[in-house]
C-alpha cells in the first residue's frame, strides 16, 4: 500500500510539473508580438530543461514562433530599406530553425477513439496509430524562411559573424534533404551547393578552424567547385593544421588542372616524393612540368635540387646556372648557385689541413669571390634568407671585408 502511495504521489508531481510548464508555454505563445523576444526566450528557459516539457513538441514549436516572429518583423523592415543588423537577423532565424528541427522527432501523438477513449490500433499491424500536431506548420515555417536564409547568408558572413555564417551555409545545403522537407522545396543544384560549401570553408578558416575548413573545401570540389581558389585555400588550411597527407592530396588533385599555372603544386609533390625517396616519380612529374614550361627558372632550379639529392651538387650546377640565366631575380636560384661555390670553399678548408694562412687562402678566396655576387643578390632579393646572410657573414670575415661585415651585422 505504501509503495502504491509513493507511485501515485510521484505521478501527481509529474503531472503538476507538466501542467505548470504547459501553462508557461501557453502564456509565452499569447505574448508573442507584444513582448520582446529576449524576454520571452528567458521566460521559456525552465520549459527547456524540465524533465517533461523538454520532450514536448509544443515547447519547441512555441520557442520557434518567438524567434521567427521577431525575425519576420525585422526582415520586413530590412526589405523596405531600414538598417537592420544582419547578425541579429541571423541569430533569430537560426534559433527559430533549430527549435523547429526539434519538433519533428517529438511530434507524434496517439490517435484516440472518441467513443472509447482508447488509442486507435492499426488492424493490419497491431500498432497504435499516431498523428502529428505541429509538424505540418513547422514545415510551412521552414519553407517560408528558406529564401530569406539564402538572402542573408553572405551578409552575415560579411558582417564577420562567422559562427552564424557557418550554420547558415550548413542549413541552406542540408535542409532540403531532411525527410520532413522532401518534396516541399527545390533542391539546389550541385554547382550551387559546391559554391556554398566553399564559402562555408572560408568562414571556418576565418573563425580559426582550418581543420574543419579542409573538409568543406573538399566537399566544394567534389560538387564541381574547382576554381583555383578552392585548392589554394584548402592548401593554406592544411599547412596551418600541419596536415601533411592533406597537403599532398590537395596538390595531387590540383596538379592536372593548375600545374602549368602554379609551380607550388609541383614543389609540394616533389618534396613528398623526395621524403619517400621516390626519385623516379619526382623526376617524371618535374620533367613533364619543365617540358610544358621550359623557361621557368623555378622549375629548372628545382630540377637542380632533385639532381643534387640523387647524385651530387656538381651534377646540379648546370641547372642552377641555367635558372639564374632564365631569371636573375629568382632568389632561390641565386642562393643555390652561390651555395655551390661557398660549400666548395668550405670543403677545401676542411680537407686541406696541411695548409694555413695565405697558402690556404689562395685556394679558398677565389671560391668565396665566386660565391659572393650570387649570395649578395639572393639576400638582396630575400632579406628573410638567413642561410644567405650567415654565408655572407662568413665570407666577409674570411676575405677581411670589415666594412661589409659590420653592415650586415647591423
Amino acid at each position: 500500500m505504501k509503495k502504491l502511495f509513493l507511485m501515485l504521489a510521484c505521478s501527481s508531481m509529474c503531472l503538476m510539473s507538466l501542467n505548470a510548464q504547459e501553462k508557461l508555454v501557453k502564456e509565452v505563445e499569447k505574448e508573442i508580438g507584444s513582448v520582446k523576444c529576449e524576454t520571452l526566450r528567458e521566460k521559456l528557459q525552465p520549459a527547456f530543461t524540465d524533465a517533461t516539457s523538454k520532450d514536448d513538441a509544443y515547447t519547441w514549436f512555441v520557442a520557434a514562433k518567438v524567434e521567427l516572429n521577431t525575425f519576420d518583423e525585422l526582415f520586413k523592415q530590412k526589405m523596405v530599406g531600414k538598417a537592420v543588423d544582419a547578425s541579429l537577423l541571423g541569430t533569430y532565424l537560426l534559433n527559430g530553425v533549430d527549435y523547429l528541427k526539434k519538433v519533428f522527432p517529438l511530434d507524434t501523438v496517439p490517435e484516440v477513439d472518441k467513443k472509447t477513449g482508447l488509442p486507435k490500433v492499426d488492424k493490419k499491424t497491431g500498432a497504435v496509430k499516431v498523428k502529428t500536431r505541429f509538424s505540418g506548420k513547422a514545415v510551412d515555417m521552414l519553407v517560408e524562411n528558406y529564401n530569406p536564409l539564402n538572402m542573408l547568408m553572405s551578409e552575415i558572413h560579411n558582417n564577420k559573424d562567422y559562427k552564424n555564417a557557418i550554420k547558415a551555409y550548413e542549413l541552406f545545403v542540408t535542409l532540403p534533404y531532411e525527410p520532413y522537407m522532401l518534396g516541399r522545396m527545390l533542391v539546389p543544384a550541385d554547382t550551387v551547393v559546391g559554391e556554398i560549401r566553399f564559402y562555408q570553408g572560408i568562414a571556418m578558416w576565418q573563425s580559426g578552424n582550418p581543420a574543419d575548413a579542409i573538409g568543406a573545401f573538399e566537399l566544394a570540389r567534389k560538387l564541381g567547385y574547382t576554381k583555383k581558389e578552392a585548392f589554394d585555400y584548402a592548401l593554406s588550411c592544411a599547412v596551418e593544421a600541419k596536415n601533411e597527407p592533406a597537403i599532398v592530396a590537395i596538390a595531387e588533385e590540383a596538379m592536372p588542372l593548375y600545374g602549368k599555372q602554379d609551380g607550388q603544386y609541383v614543389r609540394i609533390l616533389i618534396n613528398a616524393y623526395l621524403n619517400d625517396q621516390n626519385y623516379a616519380e619526382a623526376n617524371k612529374i618535374l620533367d613533364e612540368a619543365i617540358k610544358n614550361d621550359p623557361n621557368s627558372a623555378e622549375l629548372v632550379n628545382l630540377k637542380g635540387c632533385l639532381v643534387e639529392n640523387q647524385s651530387s651538387i656538381e651534377d646540379a650546377l648546370p641547372h642552377f646556372k641555367k635558372a639564374v640565366e632564365l631569371d636573375p631575380t629568382f632568389s632561390k636560384a641565386q642562393f643555390d648557385l652561390g651555395r655551390y661555390y661557398y660549400n666548395k670553399a668550405v670543403k677545401v678548408r676542411d680537407e686541406r689541413t696541411d695548409l694555413a694562412g695565405e697558402e690556404l687562402a689562395k685556394l679558398t678566396d677565389p671560391l668565396y669571390e665566386q660565391a659572393l655576387p650570387y649570395l649578395e643578390k639572393a639576400y638582396e632579393l630575400d632579406k628573410d634568407n638567413f642561410d644567405a646572410k650567415n654565408a655572407l657573414r662568413s665570407i666577409y670575415y674570411q676575405l677581411g671585408n670589415e666594412e661589409k661585415l659590420n653592415a650586415i651585422e647591423q
